[in-house]
């Protein structure tokens, strides 16, 4: 029996603290990839939490075929494109979450002085205001994409996950998968393009 499996038994035992554990250590995996879906925090804060009260009400599913991380990412991707299909990320939702687990996922997985998730590479200060501005040119014309692109082209090119993993994630084929990141990298090359020329290889990153 793996970590996972272990840990997913204890909580699924009503072990006092298991859940609160499987919570913590995945919390930031989790926002990251709610927020490169959604683009806001707030709305990354929202279904971040929607997604640990799916997964405590699923644990019995958990088969440890997959690790637990992988099995959240399933969770947030699906609970991701079940809202862009039925309601607006601004409107309410209107169900009774259990407390319990509620207050165990309430807020945000990061401090008050802490920002969202910063994907740059650089060294030192001086490259940090191209890495933001690389950012936010990045989450403009990601808006653009339909969920379903936006999904894949977040596990593919953030997450670095293999076309046949993302197939598996979101129930679609491989053959699928490449024809979403294909009709997003096409969608994002035109609304990129003048970032691209102005900053050379560097800007080329964005979308190949």
């Amino acid at each position: 029996m793996n970590s996972d499996t272990y840990l997913v038994k204890r909580a699924c035992g009503g072990e006092s603290g298991a859940f609160e554990q499987i919570v913590e250590l995945n919390k930031k995996k989790v926002f990251y990839l709610a927020f490169d879906l959604t683009g806001s925090r707030e709305d990354a804060e929202d279904l971040s939490q929607e997604v640990f009260l799916k997964a405590f009400r699923s644990l019995k599913k958990f088969k440890g075929d997959a690790s637990l991380s992988s099995w959240l990412y399933r969770i947030t991707l699906n609970a991701f494109l079940d809202r862009k299909r039925k309601l607006s990320f601004r409107k309410e939702r209107e169900y009774q979450p259990l407390e319990e687990v509620k207050e165990i996922t309430a807020g945000s997985p990061f401090e008050e002085d802490e920002t969202v998730p910063d994907r740059s590479t650089a060294a030192g200060p001086e490259n940090y205001a191209e890495s933001r501005q690389i950012q936010m040119h990045i989450e403009a014309a990601l808006a653009y994409l339909t969920p379903r692109e936006r999904a894949v082209f977040v596990m593919r090119h953030y997450r670095e996950m293999p076309g046949k993993k993302v197939g598996q994630l979101l129930n679609i084929s491989e053959g699928t998968v490449k024809s979403l990141l294909f009709r997003a990298v096409k969608k994002l090359q035109p609304l990129l393009k003048d970032y691209n020329e102005a900053h050379g290889s560097r800007g080329k990153e964005v979308y190949q």
